[in-house]
């Protein structure tokens, strides 16, 4: 049995044939050459055992058989047209979901907003957000997008720097005016240090010296809203990325305590498979985010 592949290449050919009934034109605007087009129809008609075409020195014409055909033809065609188009819509049209996987903090300061702006440009994007920590495979997950905190993006990814960030050390100006500042990082243990019960020892660099101090304090908390609360309230010390906090201090609601010493710098990418500049939303999004960060969002 004929595959179907084949049978439609057929089709297709003796379509180009009917429709300007000239062997040489055909072959032309087919890009083939006349014998092989000439052996195609042969095999076609012998298959459908039917005569497709009249053939003279001069002319070329339509049996009954070819004009039923040229008429199917022409319908496949338009029906081909159609989906071609519509595919095409899809990648030039900014509609549809944006699945995006990002981390817990960059998503409280900033995934929010960006969406937002993206969307009062395009009404027609959805967002489907997941936030957390798992690295999802985004060659194999249904997500277009990772935000990740790294210093070692994937290299088969398109990895696109948003931001770098560290560790800063803040506490209110109430909490400062009644214990006192820290002046070295061991001075910490004499405070009340707010952090997540699993990150309660805090690294600082200083030049070459490094120091890590296991710290305790009053709360525990593994949500990282709920301790910049607390430390507005002046409950203790907090050390939570600067991207988060910063907002606090320009407005003096928080000091940073210790800005000598360092922590560990590491950046936040956005990454997407090579693919997704084929997509007209993703590519939006992707220009939206560099916007985002060059008019200063940092």
């Amino acid at each position: 049995m004929q595959k179907a592949h084949k049978r439609f290449e057929r089709y297709h050919l003796f379509s180009e044939v009917a429709e300007t009934l000239n062997f040489a034109k055909a072959a032309e605007n087919l890009g083939i050459s006349r014998s092989y087009l000439s052996t195609q129809i042969n095999t076609l008609e012998k298959e459908l055992a039917v005569s497709l075409l009249i053939r003279t020195t001069r002319h070329v014409k339509l049996t009954a058989a070819g004009h039923q055909v040229l008429q199917k033809m022409r319908q496949i065609n338009a029906s081909v047209a159609n989906l071609e188009k519509g595919l095409n819509q899809v990648t030039t049209d900014v509609t549809g979901q944006i699945s995006i996987t990002a981390p817990m903090l960059f998503s409280q300061r900033y995934l929010l907003p960006l969406c937002a702006r993206f969307q009062q440009q395009y009404p027609g994007i959805t967002f489907d957000l997941n936030i957390g920590y798992q690295n999802e495979n985004l060659a194999s997950s249904r997500f277009d997008f990772a935000i990740r905190a790294t210093n070692t993006p994937p290299e088969n990814m398109v990895a696109k720097k948003l931001l770098s960030y560290q560790h800063i050390c803040c506490a209110s100006p109430e909490y400062l005016a009644k214990n006192g500042r820290p002046v070295t990082p061991l001075d910490l243990t004499h405070h009340s240090c707010l952090s997540d019960p699993n990150l309660t020892r805090w690294h600082f660099e200083q030049q070459n010296n490094q120091y890590d101090v296991d710290t305790h304090g009053t709360l525990q908390i593994n949500d990282n809203m709920l301790l910049i609360q607390a430390a507005l309230q002046g409950q203790g010390i907090i050390k939570l990325p600067d991207f988060l906090l910063n907002p606090l201090i320009s407005q003096d609601q928080l000091i940073q305590v210790l800005p000598e010493f360092t922590t560990l710098s590491r950046d936040i990418y956005l990454l997407f498979p090579h693919q997704a500049n084929r997509s007209a939303k993703l590519r939006a999004f992707i220009e939206h985010v560099s916007q985002f960060w060059q008019g200063g969002q940092e």
